[in-house]
């Protein structure tokens, strides 16, 4: 039986959402973001219990292809729009 090279190839938006999921911090940032449905980046750094700038850092990486943001006040929000993310952390049992 012959494969259809087609059929298995990968379209290059799903192989660009897996590399910038591919960091635990990243990982951790969209399961909790899919908890708890809208977070800031200081609830963000107190719920992963890491430095504020490496939760911003993190964060500026998913902005447009995982994330949006909308700022409130002083504070930025952050909320999912891709369910792809949302469907790695559950495959991977997070």
């Amino acid at each position: 039986m012959q494969i259809n090279k087609e059929m298995h190839k990968i379209p290059e938006a799903d192989v660009e959402l897996l590399k910038i999921m591919a960091h635990p911090v990243r990982l951790q940032i969209v399961k909790e973001l899919e908890h708890r449905k809208i977070c800031n980046v200081t609830q963000l750094t107190e719920l992963l219990e890491i430095p504020q700038s490496t939760v911003s850092q993190h964060l500026s990486k998913m902005r447009g292809k995982i994330l949006r943001s909308e700022r409130r006040g002083l504070e930025m929000y952050y909320h999912i729009v891709n369910s792809k993310a949302c469907q790695i952390v559950s495959v991977l049992g997070l």
